[in-house]
């Protein structure tokens, strides 16, 4: 069943509460296909290049208990990272990426067994080279997965919510948010073959 509120806005993330951030943003898209597949594109980073357009390239720059080169694409909890994102990802304009150093603070898979939630969080990670200090920047970003019924069969919901502290960029995340949901669905459902930039609500 679908969340009772689609847009997310009276969810905290971990330790950020909706009243203490100054950016509250959420929203769910449901996607026709199991939410184990779902899981599988969305945490594996060597598939971003094909349907994020917000976040088109990710370096992991450590993963956890491996020190070993190449550091496997797959996120996990305790994985460092640094998104390069575009901004305006829909531009076709030539655009210089803005880097954010995230680190999966939660990360648990979902289950069509048990029908237990996917679950995984990322936070703002102050180790990395160029992250601004906590002082000018704290975010969390809440993605949840989760079986539901869909006319013909079984789908995947797939919510998030973002709590963002001292930030500029409001409306704009808003946006490129949406499109992150949206293209997920237009590959997943698309069998892998298409980019990003596409699909139904």
């Amino acid at each position: 069943m679908p969340l009772s509120n689609p847009t997310n806005t009276d969810r905290p993330t971990p330790t950020i509460t909706p009243d203490s951030a100054s950016l509250h943003l959420g929203s769910s898209i449901i996607i026709n296909a199991p939410s184990t597949r779902v899981w599988e594109v969305l945490t594996d980073t060597s598939t971003w290049p094909s349907w994020n357009s917000f976040v088109p390239r990710v370096t992991i720059r450590s993963q956890p208990n491996t020190d070993t080169a190449p550091l496997s694409p797959i996120l996990q909890k305790g994985t460092r990272v640094t998104f390069h994102v575009r901004m305006d990802p829909t531009s076709t304009k030539p655009q210089a990426a803005t880097d954010a150093g995230l680190v999966v603070t939660e990360y648990e898979a979902p289950n069509t067994e048990t029908g237990a939630l996917g679950r995984i969080v990322w936070a703002s990670d102050f180790e990395a080279v160029g992250t601004m200090p906590g002082s000018l920047l704290t975010a969390e970003r809440v993605h949840e997965i989760k079986d539901v019924e869909v006319e013909g069969g079984r789908g995947t919901e797939v919510g998030w919510m973002v709590c963002v502290v001292r930030w500029m960029y409001g409306a704009k995340l808003k946006v490129n948010f949406d499109l992150w949901v949206k293209d997920l669905k237009a590959f997943v459902e698309g069998g892998n073959g298409g980019g990003g930039g596409g699909g139904d609500e």
